[in-house]
């Protein structure tokens, strides 16, 4: 009954018209920073804000969608399904997952929407973003402490059973079925971030916003002048004001990060924090996890660093503290 409430609730809580500036997604791992990105663009005039439309093991997506399960998501066959059912979102046809009006950034009234897309579309970004007047935002984050931080990686398998595993080499197919039968956690996340991510990777358009979370930590100045003039936003400085402010996502994060997040941040401390994943990984466990990278051809990331190369990191490179 309480579930039913508050979907009803939220069915009823706004009115969303499409205006004539571009509605933003974001795609993104699970852990990569994307509640803290998402919550920076939301400061911004007339978004509606939608988290994880895609994720079917929330209430009533998969029932909307007609999809119950992650292979299915990713067959060829179901995509106008997810087109669709994405257009609704945008003109305000589809409402169950409007944000609670008790949330700080609630707007009863609304013309962009900002989604957060951690599920799926990851090989259909620009037709999904021509479809729905959209522009693209890929965030991204060093693989290691996105994968010792997440819990479960329920499309492992879907990847690779699905018509989504045709981006993928023969030899890739086999390595990646490898990992899922005999790797170790750190090695089936790694598997999981290179697969969700080098497709977008090898996709991506110049008109796109492809940044980290790295860069956002210790020098967002280039980041959020690319994303302000990329997606239209309308007031900088809101977002400036904002970037100290620790995310809702402050949680689920370790006891020594959660009081970090509710400080102040030094230069010594955001270094930190993108850095403090080495604590827990030696030196040759993250020569081989990025080793599966480097199966994947993928070399925004690379052993030794903690910062991603260009083009993914926008401003004047820094050069990432030795251990």
């Amino acid at each position: 009954m309480r579930e039913w409430l508050s979907l009803a609730l939220r069915s009823v809580s706004n009115r969303h018209r499409p205006g004539t500036r571009p509605n933003v997604f974001v795609f993104t791992t699970p852990r990569s920073g994307s509640t803290w990105l998402m919550e920076l663009i939301q400061t911004q005039p007339h978004f509606k804000q939608c988290s994880e439309p895609l994720n079917l093991r929330m209430p009533g997506i998969a029932r909307r969608l007609g999809i119950s399960d992650w292979e299915s998501l990713y067959q060829d066959v179901n995509w106008p399904r997810v087109r669709d059912y994405f257009r609704g979102l945008c003109e305000g046809r589809i409402r169950f997952l409007n944000p609670s009006p008790f949330s700080e950034y609630y707007r009863p009234f609304t013309s962009r929407l900002l989604a957060k897309i951690l599920h799926g579309g990851e090989a259909r970004m620009t037709e999904l973003a021509e479809a729905c007047n959209a522009r693209v935002v890929l965030l991204l984050r060093h693989p290691i402490p996105v994968s010792l931080s997440r819990e479960v990686f329920p499309r492992l398998e879907a990847f690779l059973t699905s018509d989504y595993s045709r981006h993928f080499s023969e030899e890739e197919i086999r390595f990646a079925w490898e990992i899922v039968n005999e790797g170790s956690k750190l090695e089936k996340g790694m598997l999981d971030w290179c697969l969700q991510n080098a497709v977008p990777l090898r996709q991506a358009r110049e008109d796109w916003v492809v940044l980290s979370y790295e860069e956002l930590v210790l020098a967002p100045e280039p980041v959020l002048s690319q994303l302000a003039e990329r997606l239209q936003l309308e007031d900088l400085g809101l977002i400036e004001s904002s970037l100290l402010k620790p995310s809702a996502t402050v949680r689920k994060s370790d006891a020594v990060t959660a009081d970090f997040l509710k400080g102040p941040r030094a230069d010594d401390a955001s270094w930190w924090l993108v850095t403090k994943w080495r604590e827990k990984v030696g030196v040759e466990e993250e020569r081989a996890a990025m080793r599966i990278l480097e199966r994947f051809g993928i070399d925004q990331y690379r052993f030794g660093d903690v910062l991603p190369r260009s083009p993914v990191w926008i401003g004047e490179e820094l050069e990432s503290p030795p251990r």
